[in-house]
């Protein structure tokens, strides 16, 4: 998707807001957007909000062992967006387990709610493909994030 922007709201620190444009490749051929394509805007609004709280996905997946996979996921469509849509998507953490996460993200078109995506993942070692406790440092950081206990822009603060 192009034309993208990111922002990270400080009234809302739990929320990370990620906006994009629909383009043509994003649709069907009736120009509504194709649904596989929310899981993509879902992920998207999920590492925003990882970066927001200071967890740097590529940084842990290159120098530790660990990796996030999407283990569910449920989309409920409200209306469809079309070509040239302007969305915004809004994403939070919803709950947190020893060695899972549960992830909501709102995806709006201007004030109309257009699909929810929610979705689980589970913290993988990544190289034998099995899932594993939360470390430590990772746990915080969600945990942080889940309360809102953020500021915009620069990581952590306690």
């Amino acid at each position: 998707m192009n034309d993208r922007a990111t922002s990270h709201e400080c009234a809302a620190l739990e929320v990370a807001v990620t906006t994009c444009r629909v383009i043509f490749g994003d649709t069907d051929a009736g120009g509504v957007v194709y649904h596989p394509r929310y899981l993509e805007m879902a992920e998207r609004g999920r590492n925003e909000l990882m970066r927001a709280v200071g967890l740097d996905v590529g940084n842990m997946f290159e120098h530790r062992r660990l990796s996030l996979a999407l283990r569910s996921a449920d989309m409920k469509f409200h209306v469809p967006a079309l070509f040239d849509d302007h969305l915004t998507i809004r994403t939070s953490v919803e709950g947190l387990g020893a060695a899972s996460s549960r992830w909501t993200s709102r995806i709006r078109r201007g004030g109309t709610l257009v699909c929810t995506v929610r979705a689980e993942l589970v913290c993988m070692d990544r190289f034998s493909r099995r899932p594993i406790l939360f470390p430590d440092d990772v746990r915080g950081i969600f945990e942080r994030a889940r309360s809102g206990d953020v500021v915009c822009g620069r990581g952590i603060s306690r």
